[in-house]
Formats: structure tokens, sequence, C-alpha cells
């Protein structure tokens, strides 16, 4: 059934695609991530696109495709739209994970053996990119990566990039020796940019949220999460309030705002639109690469949710956002071909989508970790937690002299997790490693333990792998900034995502077939005429020719 399936579909893609013309030999490619852009919001607000998301909409179109992987975050995400890779194969599993050597988080882009808590690298991806290849196949080509997130910008750029840049907090746009080159030529540029940011801020605070279309005001709605009331008015008070403050500019308060605004999205154009220009990418002699992470739409979701105004005023902003990008593109006056997707999809607060789906319902993760390590301290007689980290997702035992102990508490841990009523299935490591995924399973078809495969990894995955309920929002909010939202489950509505081809040209065309992310990075070679020269988890989809033969 499944062979057949994955046959038809690549029959819709064959006859679909025979009709398209082809995609130019480009100059440029623009790769964007909007983060935690689900399928369901894309299609929710699609009619009201009027800029660059309309644009985009209309070349070659996947509506619904997928993460195949469980790990629907950002980190692991990201990893896989440029390299082709799963995130088994990526290692970045996770956004962040234990080390049961010293019990302590890693972050997925710490760099190992560096005590700088603000290092950050590539250092611990297995994978290369699009951007890696091209620059092997055609010497002189230049990669450059902006983000409102460190692991935005340096999973999609790669290990051989010409400039990786991310927002910090109080800062602006900086980078790192071990995400990329740090000469004058490339720090110089950020820091002018941020220096006169920061001093127009002094003098005048930023509006973070432009004027609420009119189409969003019945959305505004007070609402309950967790122990939290939120008014749902736009824009929200706290993020008015943080720009009231002597000084606002260095305080957390504002930082959280304007990561969690439109203004952020706007902020990494603007630079990147700088970089477009300063560097005439795509006007050399080879193929530039140029990859942009938005990141607004995940702050914004995680701490309103996307049911209401909030997510409705940046899906305006945001299209608009993505319209003045494009139009830089444009004034390159060279052949580009842009994509467009998303690192993860996500799901509204459970209380509003309650209203309309009774499966969705709050998970206290804290008070369900209690639990378990209450339970088996009882049953054990231990003096001691045995457990590592707060994620209930990814249960970690801690290392042990003693390994029988330690596989007697991993069973105990696995038994009780499985009769608890918020939880669907709880799987060992081993038996999640043991799965397989057989090649040209379609994405929609894979089980939930063939998801959680994809993103396993032996040395840094948990040692039992929990799926709870559909529609799941973990954590329990207490005050206003907490995240009442998100993500992260093997769930579709965390997998799904849109995927976008658009060049001046393109044929609209929507397509129902499957497609996942991992398909991005071999299309994308096939269109620049760069064969990969690694294995890859994806394949080439045909935008008219673009596919080897």
């Amino acid at each position: 059934m499944k062979t057949s399936l994955f046959a038809a579909a690549l029959l819709a893609t064959a006859s679909t695609s025979a009709q398209a013309a082809p995609p130019p030999k480009p100059k440029l490619i623009v790769a964007i991530s909007v983060d935690q852009f689900s399928s369901e919001v894309f299609q929710r607000y699609r009619d009201s696109y009027v800029a660059g998301l309309r644009t985009l909409a209309g070349g070659i179109a996947y509506p619904v495709a997928y993460h195949s992987q469980a790990a629907t975050e950002t980190c692991p995400g990201h990893s896989a739209i440029l390299t082709g890779r799963y995130p088994t194969n990526t290692g970045i599993i996770a956004n962040d994970w234990i080390d049961r050597k010293t019990g302590k988080s890693v972050y997925c882009l710490a760099v190992p053996g560096q005590s700088d808590p603000e290092a950050r690298g590539h250092q611990n991806i297995r994978a290369t990119t699009l951007g890696d290849w091209t620059k092997a196949a055609e010497p002189g080509a230049r990669v450059f990566a902006v983000s409102g997130k460190d692991r935005g910008a340096i999973t999609m750029a790669g290990k051989t990039a010409d400039g990786v840049y991310w927002w910090s907090d109080g800062k602006g746009f900086v980078t790192s020796p071990y995400a990329g080159p740090t000469t004058e030529a490339v720090t110089a540029p950020a820091a002018a940019f941020d220096a006169a940011l920061l001093a127009r801020w002094a003098k005048r605070p930023p509006k973070l949220w432009p004027k609420l279309p009119k189409r969003c005001a019945a959305l505004q709605k007070a609402h309950h999460f967790g122990d939290i009331d939120l008014s749902g008015r736009v824009p929200p008070e706290a993020e008015t309030d943080s720009l009231k403050a002597k000084g606002f500019l260095s305080t957390r308060a504002f930082q959280g705002s304007l990561r969690a605004s439109p203004l952020y999205d706007s902020l990494a154009v603007d630079f990147a639109t700088q970089i477009l220009a300063r560097e005439k990418l795509g006007q050399g002699p080879k193929t530039d690469v140029l990859t942009v992470s938005l990141s607004a739409t995940d702050y914004i979701g995680h701490r309103f949710g996307n049911g209401g105004a909030e997510m409705c005023a940046q899906q305006a902003a945001l299209d608009a956002t993505i319209g003045r990008l494009l139009k830089a593109v444009e004034a390159q006056k060279v052949p580009f071909v842009v994509v467009l997707t998303a690192d993860h999809g996500a799901t509204d607060a459970a209380e509003r989508e309650h209203e309309h789906d009774a499966k969705a319902t709050r998970l206290d993760s804290r008070a369900f970790l209690g639990r378990l390590d209450t339970a088996l301290k009882n049953e054990l007689k231990l003096t001691e937690s045995p457990l590592l980290g707060g994620d209930p997702t990814q249960i970690y035992i801690k290392a042990m002299d003693d390994e029988t102990k330690r596989l007697a508490i991993r069973t105990a841990a696995l038994a009780w997790i499985r009769q608890q009523p918020e939880v669907v299935e709880a799987y060992t490591g081993p038996e999640v490693e043991a799965a397989s995924v057989p090649i040209g399973t379609p994405p929609e078809m894979m089980t939930l333990l063939q998801r959680l495969r994809l993103s396993y990894d032996r040395e840094r995955s948990g040692d039992i792998l929990v799926v709870f309920r559909e529609r799941t929002s973990f954590g329990r909010p207490q005050k206003a900034g907490d995240t009442v939202a998100g993500h992260g489950t093997p769930w579709d509505h965390d997998r799904q995502v849109p995927i976008l081809f658009w060049w001046p040209g393109a044929q609209s065309e929507d397509r129902k077939a499957s497609a996942e992310v991992v398909d991005i990075a071999p299309t994308l070679a096939g269109v620049i005429g760069v064969k990969p020269p690694v294995p890859v988890d994806g394949r080439c989809l045909d935008l008219g020719g673009n596919c080897p033969k």
C-alpha cells in the first residue's frame, strides 16, 4: 500500500511539472525559513496575502509538505532544510540535549571544548549544506546567512559560509569565529548597522507593532492560558509598557517584546537587503546563496498562540516584509530562484484550541516529571532523583556504574509513563533505534515510531521518548511573557509546513503530492546544476527539468 501511494505521488508530481516552465540557471538562490509557519497558519491566511507571500504562493506551491521527523523544533528543523538530511543524520535531534557524562544540558550550537557561553558554531552538525556544495563545485560562490536566532542562521549557512549573522539582545546582529569568518569585512558592516539602529532607538523608541488590520479586529478576545489572563489586544499591553522604562534598550522586558513583534522580522530583512546590495550577490561569475530565517512568527506564537489577533497582525506584517525582500532581490537584476518553508509547525494555546478541538489539553511538564520522579523513588527505594533535564518528551536517566540498576529504572519509568492518561505511547531508545523507515515511505504514512526514528541519535537522544496527546500545550504559564503555546511533537500540526518555489515567470501550481523539507536541498542543487557530494535523504522535486535523470 505504501509503495503504491508513493508511486502515485511521484506520478502526480511528474505529470504536473511536465507543464511547468523550467527555472532559469540562477546566479542567486534565496532560501527563506519562517519559524513556526505551519501549513495551518499559511492556509488560514493565504487569501489575505497581498505582497511577498502572495507572490511566492503563486509559484510552485506545496501547501502541505512535511518535516517527517518527530523533532519539530527550531534547531533540528532548520538543520534539515538545506542539508537534505533528517535530524538522525544531521545529529541535531533537539534544541538542547543532555550529556549523560556530565549531567548538563548541551545547546545544539554550543562549541565543544569552549568555556565561552556565547560561542556558537556548526561543530555539532554532522552534515553539509547546499551552500557548502555550491562553494565546492563553483569556487568563488558566496554564502551569507541572516536570522533573528543563531540556530536559524548557522544551521542553514553550513560550514564554509562567507558571513553568518544573528541577533543578540542589546547588541544587534553579531557573528562568531566558530560559525564563519570574523574579519573586519564581515563584522564592520554589522557593527555600523547595529550602532545606527540602537542610536536611533535611544532617541525615539521603535514601533514594535504596526496598525492592526481591520480583518484582525474581531480576533481581539481575552483568554485565560494556564495561570495568566491575556487581553488579546494589539499592540499587547506588556509590549507597550516595555518601551516606557528608563534605559529600556537594555531591559529583558524590551528584548522579549522586540523578539515577539513584527518589527523583529523587519530588522532581519533590513540587514539582509544591505548584504544583497553591498556584496552584489548574484552579480559575480558563480552562484551565490542567501539564507534568511525570520523568527517573529515563532516568538509571537509562543507568547500569544497562533489563533488570535496577534498572529493575524503578524501575518500581514510578514507578508509585507517578505515583499520588501523580494523587491531587493529583483533589484539585483540577475536570474534567481526563491524557496520558502518553515522549520516546524505548531498548535494554538490549548485553552483556545479546545474551543473547537476537544483533544487540546495543557500539560504541566514540571508536575508530570515530578510525579514520575516520586514514583521511581518510592518503587525502587531511591534516595535521590535518577532523572536529568526538564523535557517530558525525552526522559534522560543519570549515568551509573551499576548498569543493571539503570536499566531497572528505565523499565520502571517506562511502565509508569505508559499508564498515564496524557500519554499516547512511549518507547525506549533501543526500540526507536531498531525501527526501520523504508526508502520512499510517504511522510503522511509514517508511524509514530518511524517519525521518532528519523530524529534519534544514540548518543544524544533520551533513554525514553514519549508521545503525548495531539494538541498538547506544554508548560503552565505564570506571568505575561511566558510560553502559552508551542510545538515539538510528532503530530501533523507540528510536522506540516508549506514549501514554496518561485522565480520570475514561474507557473502557478499547487501540488498535493507528498513533499518533504529534506527535498529542498537536492531540488535546488538540481536547479543550480550541482550534484550533492554526500548522501541525502530527500529527493529532487521536478520544477521543470531540473532533476538529474
